[in-house]
């Protein structure tokens, strides 16, 4: 259950349900329409962690079901979800940021997860099509709430082949590079295009959620996009 809508923007959930057709609505800050830049963080997917649990079944075809994460992993304080976490120490560079700055990047970004549709154990993994699909809607919803930027959990070479096969299609131009800038093993990746004469900026970052270093992270986001203007 949404315990709280207060720290959400809901004007948008017509448009969500009835145009994209989004099974889950996406988190849209109160702040978002006043943010400069206007970012969207792009987790990945979400999971039944108990298929023989129909209450759990229940939570997870309702279209606040993200929201209802969200709340429960970022909003709440006493939450340790390493993903959250992990990806605030990021852009904040510290530790421990204080909970009303927290608090404050929530209230100013969209979070969003890329696939649509839950997966039924913990061991799945997404599909090409799925990212596929899920592409496919991401460029209607930035193009509905004019989003400037986009920070990406996950670095599989499906998920940002996906979305340049997307463009492709599309007949969007694009340009893609790789990052010199090498974390441990990975490198990140940027996909730049413009959708009705709106630039947007991709941003792939390893998944927040294990073996994840948020100080040199942080340096690859910070660097390459616009977070801190609107976090002080």
């Amino acid at each position: 259950m949404l315990k709280d809508t207060t720290k959400i923007d809901t004007k948008y959930d017509d448009s969500f349900i009835n145009e994209l057709k989004l099974p889950w609505l996406p988190w849209v800050g109160i702040n978002f329409h006043i943010s400069n830049p206007k970012v969207i963080i792009l987790g990945e997917s979400t999971y039944n962690w108990n298929p023989d649990d129909k209450k759990i079944m229940n939570r997870i075809n309702n279209n606040n079901h993200l929201r209802v994460l969200h709340q429960n992993h970022a909003i709440n304080p006493k939450s340790k979800s390493r993903y959250v976490r992990n990806i605030e120490r990021a852009i904040f560079n510290i530790k421990t940021p204080l909970y009303e700055n927290k608090l404050n990047l929530w209230n100013s970004v969209i979070y969003h997860n890329l696939v649509l549709r839950y997966m039924p154990t913990i061991k799945s993994r997404p599909t090409y099509k799925d990212y596929i699909i899920g592409w496919k809607k991401y460029l209607h919803l930035i193009n509905l709430l004019t989003v400037d930027e986009c920070l990406v959990y996950g670095l599989e070479s499906k998920k940002y082949n996906a979305l340049i096969a997307v463009l492709k299609e599309n007949n969007i131009e694009f340009q893609y590079k790789k990052l010199l800038t090498k974390v441990g093993r990975s490198y990140p990746r940027i996909i730049e295009f413009r959708i009705n004469n709106l630039k947007h900026k991709v941003l792939f970052i390893r998944h927040p959620s294990s073996h994840f270093s948020w100080e040199k992270w942080g340096e690859i986001i910070n660097e390459n996009l616009s977070l801190q203007n609107f976090l002080n």
